[in-house]
């Protein structure tokens, strides 16, 4: 039986921690209980230093310091004696003061949560209806903000309580709204009890249900308490954070109440279209999370949204030579399939549309009949609220947490203050946002952002104290009053019943394999649908008073997935892509309204330059500069606008580009220089431009390039971001001007790919 990976180190870390705190700060740990504590912090360090032990193994094996015969006894020798606290100090000497800094407020919070249960045992008891009698296992689940997290208590007799580090009012709040529309006995599940600081919640067990007649209940249900989100201006309500419980679907994170709402308001909008978009984007139904928003396919990863039954692919860590002194990590694609969310695991929730509108619309008639008692509810009660307001980095943070467990960042600690420097380019809200987000990265929390009423701002956390982050003097119960009203208004419902008629219409097309189609059946779609694609797309633009455009729709966003967003400026999932389509139609037939979508989306494009949009822009011609440019030049060639005005713009993205080439990949196709260079080659000999771009390019590209990198980071031979797309990039610049160290970089790129093992299948080259 093998030990846990360098335990003796995980539990000297833990001790470190604990003595250093009872002598820094004079903190006393109750013995008894202290071993949940250890639990549930163990496992916080296991993933914190695991690959730093990695390589200090790794090290240490080559460097020939590790005693045994055989792999596996120099894998006894560090793992499970105190050398490899030995080697861990001398490797990497800052390490447990790191981990102190993350994990010691972590330690005394956990604590002081088993104490406030333990002396209030039989309080809660009664106020749940359970038995907390001894404590078997503590759990913790979700992210740490602030240091502190979501609790599960189970106890010997099998009952569970949870803890959440915020205030019950949103759970008050939640409970009195649910009454309006649902039996008491739902409205129960929103139950929670205030003592101290956080809130004791009711376990929502998961019950299945076997009756087809119950499971559409509970669709019923769905629609009802999507109405509910929706009303609310609630987003993040994915899978994770909705629980079946028979044929009521609980919403576990009640924190979002107004928070799409208030990340309207947070907005800086540059042009009325985007104004108009991001309103209908963030205030529809759309933007609870309740329905798909990622396509089911494979390819595109899957859904996270609680109408998904297929999981979602990520790509997960695994561990090669277990139990061996060469013991390493290599990554691989895995399903992670949860059924939490779903009343019977084996159902298609994509079937139930029809229950889910019905549902969204007995809800709609409710507010309907009490619609002025319901909205002064929500304005009265508006005051109890704490919204977490969602980020557009927020996907981002877990990665840059992970990031800082690299042996790199942990060996020179100094290096990840240099990573958060990025953070500034993303950076929603002023110089405040970027200094909470660094502090609470380097404690190896997730940032969070706050509103309440009677602060009138938004707020970060820290260590317990609100720190005021941004003057939101706009949300106030005037403003919450004219959204109601908008948000009930005949027309704006209708619009969202028909989103979730299309969205699952959508998932559910994507879902089905275009290849394995009988050929019949693709020639009728040929035939019929192109018609109806211009249509969609002439119908669902976004119009705005300024002469500018915008659309709503399906993307593929910088994930590879398929996301309901706000069109970017790329060719390949933006604007600039219905450009080109515009254009191919315009040619056909110079219809009024394809010239007018033309000018509109020129008029938008140019407000966005003047406005600095495209001064971070890479050159990609799929994703950047080099498509707009080309666009630009189409829309010349046809006299649509007038030669001087567009004369300009093109002039502005050739300086762009120019500026812009240093800050582009140059490793990937789709997104970096790759794509820009096959673009230019195509026309270099008639375009003056081309010819000077391609030369500017060709020398960014032999300073910057390190196959070092490639191999790390592209191990696929896929033409958009990797080995084939580069190679067939080379192959141009060689052909536009012969350099012998471009010649040696494709022979080493050529060497590389045909050495791609993916799965069992080594990638070969069939171009020959």
């Amino acid at each position: 039986m093998h030990k846990k990976f360098c335990g003796l180190y995980i539990e000297y870390i833990f001790e470190y921690i604990i003595e250093t705190l009872k002598e820094k700060e004079d903190y006393l740990f109750d013995s008894e209980k202290i071993k949940y504590v250890k639990e549930i912090i163990e496992k916080e360090i296991f993933q914190r230093v695991f690959k730093s032990l990695l390589y200090c193994m790794n090290v240490e094996r080559l460097d020939g310091n590790l005693s045994g015969n055989t792999p596996e006894e120099r894998y006894e020798m560090f793992s499970n004696t105190r050398y490899c606290i030995e080697a861990m100090g001398k490797n990497f000497p800052t390490m447990r003061n790191q981990i102190y800094d993350e994990m010691a407020h972590k330690c005394v919070y956990v604590m002081e949560v088993i104490r406030e249960l333990e002396n209030n045992k039989n309080k809660i008891g009664r106020h749940f209806g359970i038995n907390p009698g001894e404590i078997v296992q503590v759990q913790n689940s979700g992210d740490w903000h602030d240091s502190e997290c979501v609790l599960i208590f189970t106890f010997q007799s099998q009952d569970k309580i949870v803890y959440k580090p915020t205030r019950g009012e949103n759970l008050q709040f939640m409970k009195g709204f649910m009454d309006y529309f649902f039996e008491p006995e739902y409205a129960e599940q929103y139950i929670g009890l205030c003592i101290r600081k956080g809130t004791w919640v009711k376990f929502v067990k998961h019950i299945e249900l076997t009756n087809s007649r119950n499971v559409e209940r509970f669709y019923y249900n769905y629609g009802k308490v999507l109405f509910v989100a929706y009303i609310l201006g609630m987003n993040d309500i994915h899978y994770e954070n909705l629980i079946a419980c028979g044929e009521y679907p609980v919403i576990t994170d009640v924190e979002t109440i107004f928070s799409s709402y208030l990340f309207f308001d947070t907005h800086t909008f540059l042009y009325d279209a985007q104004y108009k978009a991001v309103k209908e984007l963030l205030y529809g139904t759309m933007a609870t999370g309740m329905l798909p928003i990622f396509s089911m396919t494979d390819y595109f990863g899957g859904d996270v949204s609680c109408l998904s039954n297929k999981g979602i692919q990520l790509i997960v860590e695994k561990i090669k030579n277990e139990y061996r002194d060469d013991m390493y990590i290599c990554t691989a694609p895995e399903m992670i399939v949860e059924y939490k969310h779903l009343p019977n695991h084996t159902i298609d929730p994509l079937m139930y549309g029809k229950q889910i509108v019905q549902g969204f619309e007995e809800a709609e008639n409710n507010f309907g009949e009490k619609k002025v008692e319901i909205i002064n509810y929500i304005l009265n009660n508006m005051g109890k609220v704490e919204s977490r307001i969602i980020l557009n980095m927020t996907k981002g943070y877990s990665k840059i947490v992970r990031i800082k467990s690299d042996p790199r960042y942990r060996h020179e600690p100094e290096l990840f203050g240099h990573l958060l420097t990025t953070l500034k380019r993303t950076n929603q809200f002023n110089p405040e946002v970027y200094e909470q987000e660094v502090t609470e990265l380097c404690r190896s929390n997730i940032p969070s952002f706050y509103w309440k009423m009677d602060m009138n701002c938004v707020y970060g956390l820290n260590l317990g104290q609100k720190k005021k982050i941004l003057d939101l003097p706009i949300f106030t119960k005037e403003r919450l009053s004219e959204i109601l009203e908008y948000q009930i208004n005949i027309q704006m419902l209708e619009k969202q019943k028909q989103l979730i008629y299309d969205a699952i219409v959508s998932n559910i097309a994507l879902g089905i394999e275009y290849e394995k189609l009988k050929i019949s059946v693709k020639q009728h779609v040929d035939i019929h649908v192109k018609k109806v694609l211009r249509r969609n797309i002439d119908q669902n633009c976004i119009v705005g008073s300024d002469g500018t455009i915008s659309w709503l729709g399906l993307m593929v966003n910088d994930k590879e997935q398929l996301e309901y967003a706000m069109l970017d400026w790329s060719l390949y999932s933006g604007i600039i892509g219905l450009g080109y389509m515009y254009i191919s139609e315009y040619d056909k037939e110079p219809d009024v309204l394809a010239k007018d979508m033309l000018q509109r989306i020129f008029c938008t494009l140019a407000k966005s330059y003047d406005l600095g949009v495209f001064k971070e822009y890479d050159i990609s011609y799929f994703c950047g500069l080099t498509g707009i440019y080309a666009f630009l030049k189409q829309i010349k060639d046809r006299n649509i606008i007038e030669p001087d005005i567009i004369e300009k713009y093109i002039k502005n993205i050739q300086e762009a580009i120019r500026n812009n080439i240093v800050k582009t990949s140059s490793y990937d196709t789709l997104a970096g220089i790759h794509s820009a260079v096959i673009y230019y080659f195509g026309c270099y000999e008639q375009d003056i431009f081309s010819r000077e771009i391609l030369s500017s390019i060709e020398e960014y590209f032999l300073n910057s390039f390190k196959i070092d990198d490639m191999k790390r980071n592209f191990n696929y031979a896929s033409f958009a971001h990797g080995y084939s797309g580069v190679m067939t990039s080379i192959m141009c610049m060689l052909q536009h001007k012969y350099d012998i160290k471009l010649e040696k970089i494709l022979c080493e790129l050529w060497k590389e790919e045909k050495e791609l093992y993916v799965e069992k299948f080594i990638w070969k080259d069939m171009r020959a």
